[in-house]
This record gives structure tokens, sequence and C-alpha cells, in this order.
């Protein structure tokens, strides 16, 4: 299967890009890590799930499983849009 991305979602994922730079550098010179750097990643993985429609998997009784690896929407069994 094969996606396309459009210009906007180039820009959300070059914007993350830089602020996940700007984060690791932080670590890697001070050690430390600001909130902001914390919020931003946060909104990284929100972006990665969005665009590349990443979604989490689903147990026996069709409980979405949020703590585990997440896999492709196409992969999902039920595709229910949770």
């Amino acid at each position: 299967m094969t996606y396309e991305i459009t210009h906007e979602q180039r820009l959300v994922l070059l914007e993350a890009h830089n602020k996940l730079r700007t984060a690791l550098s932080n670590v890697s010179e001070c050690q430390d890590l600001w909130l902001s750097d914390i919020r931003n990643l946060e909104k990284l993985e929100c972006d990665l799930h969005r665009i590349f429609k990443f979604v989490p998997e689903q147990d026996e009784q069709g409980r979405r499983m949020y703590y585990g690896d997440w896999i492709l929407d196409e992969e999902d069994t039920d595709n229910d849009d949770a």
C-alpha cells in the first residue's frame, strides 16, 4: 500500500523533527529534559499516529491495548476507528 504525504503534513513533520532535534540536544548537553520537550515529544507521537495511521492493537474482546505496540491501521482486524 502506498501513501502520499501532503505538503502540510510534511511541514508538520519538519516542525516535529526540529523540536525533536532540540530535545535530543538538551538531553545530550544538559543531561536534563525540559517540560516543553516532553510536550513536544508527545505531540510528535500524536502527529505520527495521525499522519501514518498508526492504531493500538485490540485484544480478544475488541478493547484497544494502548500500552502495547501499535500497528498499521490496515492491519487492524476490526477497523472500527476507535
